[in-house]
């Protein structure tokens, strides 16, 4: 039995939402095909992204862009963050999966990235949150976002919390 089948319908979700939630997630190949439309969707229409307008579920989410660690070549995902100061903060949590995600791995071997909020790009510097600031944030990520915490139940795996630092505005093209 794998962590996905031992899965629980959270108090905060309808039966109906759980449902959809199992579904959407039930795969990593459904969750990458899912960021993929995310991207487009960002794209097509990024105004109020970052504030969590017009973004699925309605939370503040950026686009990460981090140089592929194999391929070398830029890679594009959505994220839900947090901001805290100057810097956003992310979590790999990759639906509650007991690996990393991909974003992750690639920010682990090349700390440089890109980020998007609404029109605005950045170029951006990551590093891993410390065990104090873990404590500290981790509460304020869950009550933004809580399906990180409802995730975090059923895998061992620590999700990664990555402090992003905007380092530079990249002009418009």
């Amino acid at each position: 039995m794998s962590n996905r089948d031992k899965m629980q319908k959270p108090d905060w979700m309808t039966e109906e939402e759980f449902a959809w939630f199992k579904q959407s997630t039930s795969s990593l190949d459904l969750i990458k095909k899912d960021a993929h439309a995310d991207v487009a969707d960002y794209l097509a229409n990024p105004a109020g992204r970052a504030e969590g307008k017009s973004a699925k579920g309605g939370f503040p989410t950026l686009l990460l862009t981090t140089k592929g660690r194999k391929s070398g070549q830029m890679r594009t995902n959505p994220a839900v963050f947090m901001r805290n100061g100057n810097d956003l903060v992310v979590v790999g949590s990759l639906a509650g999966y007991d690996e990393n995600p991909a974003w992750v791995k690639n920010l682990d071997a090349d700390p440089k990235c890109q980020v998007q909020l609404d029109f605005d790009k950045y170029s951006a510097t990551s590093r891993d949150a410390s065990a104090e600031e873990r404590k500290e944030l981790w509460p304020r990520l869950v009550k933004l976002f809580p399906a990180w915490g409802y995730f975090q139940q059923y895998t061992e795996r620590p999700f990664p919390i990555k402090i992003l630092t905007p380092t530079g505005r990249i002009p418009a093209a």
